[in-house]
């Protein structure tokens, strides 16, 4: 399994119980897909930086979690679907190599 970031906006109007839906609803995409879950929040409300659907302001959240890459596609999918969602990007965690040190 590799690890991945998801973020998404929901539009500023939304309120924080719509945010809580949006949170289960992807941690059940993502352990539907055999995933695990690691965190997943609110990571704040800011003025986006050009109108998207005639929403000046977004709530922002990430997700961090493990998954199949096959899966990816499902949760993209889904994603796209889901009237609600503004914007969303899913990216893999860059790994961090172990640096050698001469002794």
């Amino acid at each position: 399994m590799r690890e991945y970031e998801l973020m998404w906006i929901l539009p500023g109007t939304s309120s924080d119980e719509d945010g809580e839906k949006s949170v289960e609803v992807v941690k059940g995409l993502i352990t539907g897909n055999g995933g695990e879950v690691n965190s997943a929040a609110l990571w704040g409300r800011r003025s986006l930086s050009y109108p998207i659907q005639k929403n000046s302001e977004g709530a922002y959240y990430l997700a961090r979690f493990s998954i199949e890459p096959t899966a990816t596609a499902t949760i993209n999918r889904a994603m796209d679907a889901d009237q609600g969602v503004l914007r969303h990007l899913l990216v893999k965690e860059a790994r961090k190599k172990a640096v050698k040190t001469e002794s």
